[in-house]
Protein backbone atom coordinates (compact mmCIF):
# COMPACT_ATOMS: atom_id res chain seq x y z
CA UNK A 1 0.00 0.00 0.00
CA UNK A 2 1.10 3.70 -1.04
CA UNK A 3 2.23 5.50 1.87
CA UNK A 4 1.38 9.37 1.59
CA UNK A 5 4.70 11.81 1.80
CA UNK A 6 4.39 14.78 3.24
CA UNK A 7 4.81 16.80 0.34
CA UNK A 8 2.02 14.85 -1.24
CA UNK A 9 -1.47 17.36 -0.62
CA UNK A 10 -3.79 14.79 0.75
CA UNK A 11 -7.98 15.59 -0.22
CA UNK A 12 -9.52 15.45 3.06
CA UNK A 13 -12.93 14.90 2.91
CA UNK A 14 -15.78 16.66 5.08
CA UNK A 15 -19.02 15.99 4.61
CA UNK A 16 -21.30 19.22 5.02
CA UNK A 17 -24.47 19.57 4.33
CA UNK A 18 -25.71 23.54 3.36
CA UNK A 19 -27.45 23.66 6.88
CA UNK A 20 -24.73 22.92 9.10
CA UNK A 21 -22.59 24.94 6.89
CA UNK A 22 -25.30 28.02 7.31
CA UNK A 23 -25.21 27.34 10.54
CA UNK A 24 -22.09 27.32 11.89
CA UNK A 25 -21.48 30.55 9.14
CA UNK A 26 -21.02 32.80 12.33
CA UNK A 27 -18.86 32.61 15.44
CA UNK A 28 -21.56 33.25 17.33
CA UNK A 29 -23.30 30.52 16.62
CA UNK A 30 -20.05 28.29 17.00
CA UNK A 31 -19.68 29.79 20.70
CA UNK A 32 -23.78 28.87 21.68
CA UNK A 33 -23.35 25.72 19.70
CA UNK A 34 -20.32 25.06 22.07
CA UNK A 35 -22.03 25.99 24.91
CA UNK A 36 -24.88 23.92 24.58
CA UNK A 37 -23.38 20.82 23.38
CA UNK A 38 -21.98 20.99 27.72
CA UNK A 39 -25.45 21.36 28.85
CA UNK A 40 -29.19 22.22 28.58
CA UNK A 41 -29.50 26.18 28.87
CA UNK A 42 -32.11 28.62 28.10
CA UNK A 43 -31.65 31.82 26.11
CA UNK A 44 -31.27 33.72 29.31
CA UNK A 45 -28.69 31.07 30.57
CA UNK A 46 -26.63 30.97 27.25
CA UNK A 47 -26.99 35.03 27.14
CA UNK A 48 -25.28 35.10 30.93
CA UNK A 49 -22.53 32.51 29.62
CA UNK A 50 -21.81 34.63 25.98
CA UNK A 51 -21.06 38.11 28.57
CA UNK A 52 -19.19 35.93 31.01
CA UNK A 53 -16.80 35.01 28.22
CA UNK A 54 -16.65 38.32 26.59
CA UNK A 55 -19.05 38.01 23.52
CA UNK A 56 -21.15 40.94 23.54
CA UNK A 57 -24.27 40.29 21.87
CA UNK A 58 -28.34 41.77 21.74
CA UNK A 59 -30.60 39.27 23.06
CA UNK A 60 -32.95 40.04 19.83
CA UNK A 61 -29.44 38.89 18.04
CA UNK A 62 -28.85 35.73 20.41
CA UNK A 63 -32.37 34.57 19.40
CA UNK A 64 -31.97 35.36 16.26
CA UNK A 65 -28.95 32.75 16.26
CA UNK A 66 -30.25 30.45 18.28
CA UNK A 67 -33.20 30.18 15.65
CA UNK A 68 -30.96 29.47 12.87
CA UNK A 69 -29.36 26.61 14.85
CA UNK A 70 -32.54 25.36 15.47
CA UNK A 71 -34.01 25.89 12.10
CA UNK A 72 -30.83 24.15 10.59
CA UNK A 73 -30.97 21.40 13.01
CA UNK A 74 -27.72 21.75 15.03
CA UNK A 75 -29.61 22.36 18.36
CA UNK A 76 -33.26 20.91 19.68
CA UNK A 77 -35.85 22.04 22.41
CA UNK A 78 -34.64 19.70 25.21
CA UNK A 79 -37.12 20.13 27.88
CA UNK A 80 -39.38 23.25 29.21
CA UNK A 81 -40.49 24.36 32.33
CA UNK A 82 -42.95 26.69 33.64
CA UNK A 83 -41.27 29.55 35.89
CA UNK A 84 -43.23 31.85 37.48
CA UNK A 85 -45.85 31.92 35.19
CA UNK A 86 -43.53 31.89 31.84
CA UNK A 87 -43.05 29.01 29.97
CA UNK A 88 -38.99 28.68 29.38
CA UNK A 89 -37.45 26.41 26.56
CA UNK A 90 -34.13 24.62 27.00
CA UNK A 91 -31.77 24.01 24.55
CA UNK A 92 -29.43 21.24 23.95
CA UNK A 93 -26.81 20.86 20.79
CA UNK A 94 -27.22 17.54 18.53
CA UNK A 95 -23.46 17.35 17.67
CA UNK A 96 -20.33 17.61 19.15
CA UNK A 97 -18.74 20.68 17.81
CA UNK A 98 -14.68 19.91 17.77
CA UNK A 99 -13.57 23.85 16.31
CA UNK A 100 -9.98 24.78 16.83
CA UNK A 101 -8.60 28.21 16.13
CA UNK A 102 -5.00 28.40 13.53
CA UNK A 103 -5.38 24.85 12.53
CA UNK A 104 -4.48 24.03 8.60
CA UNK A 105 -5.08 20.57 7.41
CA UNK A 106 -1.57 20.46 5.16
CA UNK A 107 0.05 21.28 9.12
CA UNK A 108 -2.28 18.59 10.34
CA UNK A 109 -1.36 16.44 7.32
CA UNK A 110 2.71 17.36 7.57
CA UNK A 111 3.15 17.18 11.03
CA UNK A 112 1.67 13.85 11.85
CA UNK A 113 2.53 11.88 8.13
CA UNK A 114 4.00 9.17 10.15
CA UNK A 115 0.94 8.48 11.97
CA UNK A 116 -2.09 8.78 9.10
CA UNK A 117 1.32 6.28 7.31
CA UNK A 118 0.56 4.08 10.04
CA UNK A 119 -2.89 4.06 10.46
CA UNK A 120 -4.49 4.05 6.67
CA UNK A 121 -3.30 0.41 6.15
CA UNK A 122 -4.84 -0.83 9.06
CA UNK A 123 -8.08 1.35 8.22
CA UNK A 124 -8.35 0.42 4.86
CA UNK A 125 -8.23 -3.45 5.74
CA UNK A 126 -10.97 -2.85 8.36
CA UNK A 127 -13.05 -0.87 5.87
CA UNK A 128 -12.62 -2.82 2.95
CA UNK A 129 -14.19 -5.78 5.05
CA UNK A 130 -16.78 -3.73 5.85
CA UNK A 131 -17.90 -2.69 2.50
CA UNK A 132 -17.60 -6.77 1.79
CA UNK A 133 -19.66 -7.68 5.05
CA UNK A 134 -22.38 -5.19 4.61
CA UNK A 135 -22.86 -5.34 1.09
CA UNK A 136 -26.57 -4.76 1.29
CA UNK A 137 -25.97 -1.56 3.36
CA UNK A 138 -23.70 -0.01 1.35
CA UNK A 139 -26.06 -0.62 -1.93
CA UNK A 140 -29.27 1.14 -0.82
CA UNK A 141 -27.02 4.11 0.17
CA UNK A 142 -25.90 3.83 -3.85
CA UNK A 143 -29.33 3.80 -4.85
CA UNK A 144 -30.00 7.64 -3.59
CA UNK A 145 -30.62 9.53 -6.86
CA UNK A 146 -30.08 13.22 -4.51
CA UNK A 147 -27.92 15.50 -6.62
CA UNK A 148 -25.53 17.89 -4.84
CA UNK A 149 -26.95 21.40 -5.77
CA UNK A 150 -23.65 22.94 -5.68
CA UNK A 151 -21.74 20.25 -8.16
CA UNK A 152 -24.43 18.88 -9.71
CA UNK A 153 -23.07 15.11 -9.15
CA UNK A 154 -24.69 12.59 -6.84
CA UNK A 155 -22.32 11.72 -4.39
CA UNK A 156 -25.02 11.14 -1.67
CA UNK A 157 -23.87 8.24 -0.88
CA UNK A 158 -20.31 8.59 -0.32
CA UNK A 159 -21.99 11.82 1.69
CA UNK A 160 -23.66 9.16 4.34
CA UNK A 161 -20.76 6.94 4.66
CA UNK A 162 -18.35 9.42 5.27
CA UNK A 163 -21.19 11.04 7.87
CA UNK A 164 -21.80 7.60 9.15
CA UNK A 165 -18.67 6.74 9.59
CA UNK A 166 -17.92 9.49 11.45
CA UNK A 167 -20.40 9.12 13.79
CA UNK A 168 -19.08 5.89 14.31
CA UNK A 169 -15.58 6.49 14.75
CA UNK A 170 -16.92 9.09 17.41
CA UNK A 171 -18.90 7.25 19.47
CA UNK A 172 -15.90 4.87 19.11
CA UNK A 173 -13.56 7.42 20.39
CA UNK A 174 -15.48 8.99 23.10
CA UNK A 175 -16.28 5.14 24.60
CA UNK A 176 -12.04 4.74 24.05
CA UNK A 177 -11.32 8.07 25.90
CA UNK A 178 -13.69 7.60 28.87
CA UNK A 179 -12.39 4.70 30.00
CA UNK A 180 -8.59 5.07 29.33
CA UNK A 181 -8.11 8.75 30.61
CA UNK A 182 -8.35 8.92 34.16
Amino acid sequence: MKNISSNEKLLVTLPLSLTITKGLSDPHRIKILDLLYHRELSVTEVMVRLKKSNCKIAITTLRHHMNVLKKNGLIRISKTKEVKGTLVKYYKSTLKPLFFDNLFFDTIISDNIKIINSLFPKFHKIINELFNNEQNLISNLSKSKTICKICKINHHAEFLLFLIFGVVIAKVLNKLLKTKIV
